[in-house]
Parts: C-alpha cells; structure tokens; sequence
C-alpha cells in the first residue's frame, strides 16, 4: 500500500481557497484513469495497485467539508471490480470512508456524503481517494467537495 502525494495525470489544486470564494466554494478533481496510467508510465513513476491512495483535494486549514462525493461519469470496462473509498487517511479523526465507501467503478453515477456530519478541517489536510480492489484501467470520475472557509 502506497500513499502518493503526486499529481500525475490530474490536478489537485493548492492548498488554499481561489482567490473569488470567501465563504463557500465547490472543490472539484476530474481522475481519467487512462491518462493517470499513462502520466505515471511517461514519468517512469510506480504504477497503481489496489489499496494504493491518490491524495486527491487540498483543503486548506480552517475549513469544514460540507459534503463530498464521487460521481463517475466514465464506467470501467476492463478492471470492472475496481472499487474506491473517499475520505481521509493518514491518522486524521475522520475514516478513510467518510464520503463514499466502495464506489464502483463500472457503473455511472454519484455517491457522496452529505451535511448529516460535516468535517471539521483544523490543520491543512486532502480528501484521498482509496483503490480498494483494482486499478481501474479507463473509468473516469469527478470527486468534489463543498468547503466553508472557517477563517
């Protein structure tokens, strides 16, 4: 199992609010898993295996997560057992699932938590994505988060 922290084949962001938001804003992360393989294969970079995660949004510290999901917009047709979680890792109070718990890959659609639990951000921090049972090979999905800036 592998946390990368790289953005090969997609573009987290920064750790801070766009310059236009003061209050709430949409985070949004497009995965095309085609060219994520192929970024990685260019760079000459690990490629990804199941239980590997992807830090996925930067959110800044201060923030509280309003709701967040995944919506894949592109079934897998290779890997179909490919399955995600969305959340946090790496000892943050909040599960690695806490937004979306085994998301398939091959079929389209959204699955998002939303503002029964809103998510506390004290300390800068990323919403990850977790690879559960397979890489997928050309599945491609939006993973958002709605964010108030708490400072």
């Amino acid at each position: 199992m592998a946390a990368y922290t790289d953005t090969l084949g997609f573009n987290k962001g920064t750790a801070a609010y766009p310059a236009n938001v003061t209050d709430i804003s949409k985070f949004e992360v497009t995965l095309d898993f085609a060219a994520i393989a192929a970024a990685r294969s260019a760079a000459s970079a690990t490629a990804l295996a199941a239980a590997d995660t992807l830090q996925i949004i930067s959110l800044p510290a201060g923030s509280i997560v309003l709701a967040a999901g995944v919506n894949v917009t592109t079934a897998e047709t290779t890997n179909t057992t490919a399955t995600f979680d969305l959340g946090f890792t790496g000892g943050s109070p909040y599960a690695a699932n806490v937004y979306a718990n085994d998301v398939a890959s091959n079929a389209t659609g959204l699955k998002a938590a939303d503002l029964a639990n809103p998510s506390v951000v004290v300390t800068a921090d990323t919403i990850d994505l977790l690879i559960n049972t397979a890489v997928p090979a050309n599945c491609v999905m939006n993973v958002f988060a709605i964010v108030a800036n708490a400072n």
